[in-house]
């Protein structure tokens, strides 16, 4: 770059020997040198060995805003800009271009508009008017950015086709690419968030990771997280390939891949929202032994689908370690065949692919316990009627027993006594 600069300064000190559109054509001698200097100091030399051009001293280029025009100042290779600061004239401007064809020498607006950008790069902040506060670096980073301000884009072709959103930030290849109007998303690591074009408030960190969202409220974090997301919305997809039950789903979490096999935490519960003052139209839950009773859990391997590149399993992935578990099939099932899909034991998002949420059965195990143990107590308390009508039936037995023992002891005796009176007669 200095000596881009160099350049411009001998090109503006030699035109100053030029008169009547004259020709200067001074030749070196071998080895020799041209300078320009006072008595002691160098203030610019050319060396015929190398062609090269030394500057000494600092270039003061032309203010921008002197005079009427604001293209003073600039610096072009061949007939395209490269470095310029270029402002509208009504503006406080504080730009910075550099790059061929970067910012442009149609900005316009009033007071703070079309100003502190910085666009580093071929062709970037090519298309902007009257933005502000964005900061692009790379080949065609914010080149579309016309209005849009505050944001930020690192990387070839980052935030290329953004227009008017704002408050994006994009640092990788084709980070936040195919932007046009959406707003205050953030894109680290290529390819990520690059089909986005109006989807809002998305955060993706990892290569890939929402890729093809044009949803809003979603988070990824991982290598490939979310990439399989269109217009799910309010999604947290965490891990490598950590994607929700469909493309479209919404306000779903989603941990890991279908490799994860244990999920670690120092607590074993999650604690959630249960505040009476949330909560409307409640009452004792309806479902509870008879729903669980009429539940199948099973014992199986896992042989999933998506363990084949074709997507049909055969047994030959299948873990050797059995799991326990029910079938979402079955679930479904049940809770049709009681009315009480309201559970919500089943997500059927994807056709493809139920899942299950046992979690939702607690109460309802819960209400069966209390069921069997209201059976219980019901059963002691009969129990204990029971034993106490055979106490008495073991008193009355008792007392006949005695009363039967008096009787057959004064019939012993009446018999004594009837044959002694008959032996005396």
């Amino acid at each position: 770059m200095k000596n881009i600069l160099s350049t411009t300064v001998i090109g503006i000190f030699l035109l100053s020997f030029l008169t009547n559109a004259q020709n200067i054509t001074n030749t070196l001698p071998p080895n020799g040198s041209f300078k320009v200097k006072d008595n002691t100091n160098d203030f610019l030399s050319i060396e015929e060995a190398t062609g090269n051009i030394k500057l000494y001293k600092d270039v003061i280029l032309p203010d921008e805003g002197l005079g009427s025009s604001l293209q003073y100042g600039n610096i072009f290779k061949g007939g395209t800009r490269f470095i310029h600061t270029y402002h509208g004239s009504q503006t406080a401007g504080r730009n910075t271009f550099v790059g061929l064809e970067a910012g442009n020498f149609s900005l316009g607006g009033t007071n703070y508009e079309g100003s502190f950008n910085t666009g580093i790069g071929s062709s970037a902040l090519y298309s902007l008017t009257t933005g502000l506060e964005n900061s692009a670096l790379g080949f065609l980073a914010l080149f579309s950015t016309t209005s849009g301000s505050y944001n930020a884009a690192f990387g070839v072709r980052a935030l290329t086709k953004n227009t008017t959103g704002e408050e994006n930030s994009a640092f990788g290849y084709y980070a936040l690419n195919s932007n046009t109007t959406g707003n205050l998303n953030t894109a680290v690591g290529s390819y990520s968030l690059s089909v986005n074009t109006t989807g809002f408030q998305n955060t993706a960190v990892g290569h890939h990771s929402l890729q093809n969202n044009n949803g809003n409220y979603n988070t990824a974090i991982g290598y490939n997280a979310g990439s399989t997301v269109t217009t799910g919305v309010n999604l947290t997809l965490v891990g490598i390939d950590a994607n929700p039950s469909s493309p479209t789903a919404t306000d779903q979490i989603t941990l890991g891949n279908q490799f994860v096999q244990s999920l670690r935490c120092n607590v074993q519960t999650i604690t959630s929202l249960s505040d009476v003052r949330d909560k409307k139209n409640i009452e004792d839950l309806s479902v509870g032994l008879d729903f669980i009773t009429k539940l199948k859990p099973r014992q199986f391997n896992w042989d999933r689908r998506d363990w084949y590149q074709d997507g049909k399993s055969d047994g030959s992935k299948m873990q050797e370690q059995p799991t326990a578990g029910f079938i979402a099939q079955e679930l479904d099932e049940v809770q049709i065949s009681e009315d009480a899909e309201w559970l919500n034991l089943v997500l059927k998002d994807n056709p493809e692919k139920w899942e299950a949420t046992y979690g939702n059965l607690l109460p309802v195990i819960v209400k069966a316990v209390q069921e069997l143990n209201n059976k219980n107590e019901q059963l002691k308390a009969e129990n204990k009627e029971l034993a106490m009508r055979l106490l008495k039936y073991e008193e009355n037995q008792t007392m006949l027993v005695k009363e039967f023992q008096k009787i057959k002891s004064s019939q012993h005796q009446f018999n004594i006594k009837s044959v002694f009176i008959e032996n005396n007669n």
